[in-house]
């Protein structure tokens, strides 16, 4: 369980520092990606506003250059995926079950 934990950390580092995310942003990122934490989830752990929140969710966006949430994790996966050695379609979606 611990080699998966540090799988992700690591995915997710190379990921924050390929874009030049801030440490907020990269926290914010994170507990989105490994929680699934919402917006109100994300200010309460943080202690800042949702307002804050969505602004940093902005500026995210901003910097990888894309619009929409579902995008964002998509890269994400991606990334996961090119350090776990599956980069074509077909090894993808055989390692998350769907046929």
């Amino acid at each position: 369980m611990m080699h998966n934990s540090m799988a992700e950390n690591t995915v997710l580092q190379q990921f924050f520092t390929n874009y030049g995310l801030t440490q907020r942003e990269s926290e914010i990122l994170s507990l989105i990606a490994t929680h699934g934490y919402t917006n109100k989830e994300i200010a309460e752990s943080c202690c800042i506003s949702e307002k804050t929140v969505k602004i940093h969710l902005a500026n995210i966006m901003s910097k990888i250059g894309i619009g929409s949430m579902r995008r964002l994790l998509a890269l994400l996966l991606q990334q996961a995926f090119k350090v776990s050695g599956l980069t074509n379609e077909k090894n993808i979606v055989s390692s998350v079950g769907v046929n």
